[in-house]
């Protein structure tokens, strides 16, 4: 996009999103708010806390039964929801991204799933 960020439609769960590409975010991560309207029981998840951009505030440690980013598909992905409405847009964490290959050309970044 025109800040220089990378963004792809996807879903969790069999619901769509679009997701926000961080390679440096741990674990996907999403929104308490996102997380109810995906029917997700964030609740049922390990307490923590997590760092953010605007400093620690408390989550919850999740396994999504399934991501997927076009023709990829990730299965029993770890993530955390983060009380609130932040992020607004969902981050795809390294808890996704260390399964695919990324190759940036242009201005445009592709994943491929890795073998």
């Amino acid at each position: 996009d025109r800040l220089g960020q990378y963004q792809v439609r996807g879903a969790v769960n069999n619901r769509f999103t679009n997701f926000l590409v961080d390679t440096g975010a741990s674990l996907v991560a999403l929104s308490s708010e996102l997380a109810t309207t995906m029917n997700i029981d964030y609740t049922a998840g390990k307490q923590g806390t997590v760092q953010t951009a605007q400093g620690r505030t408390a989550s919850y440690f999740v396994v999504l039964d399934e991501v997927v980013v076009g023709s990829i598909t990730a299965y029993n992905v770890e993530a955390a929801v983060i009380e609130g409405t932040y992020p607004q847009m969902p981050l795809l964490g390294m808890s996704f991204l260390r399964q695919v290959s990324m190759q940036e050309s242009a201005g445009v970044l592709t994943l491929t799933k890795r073998n």
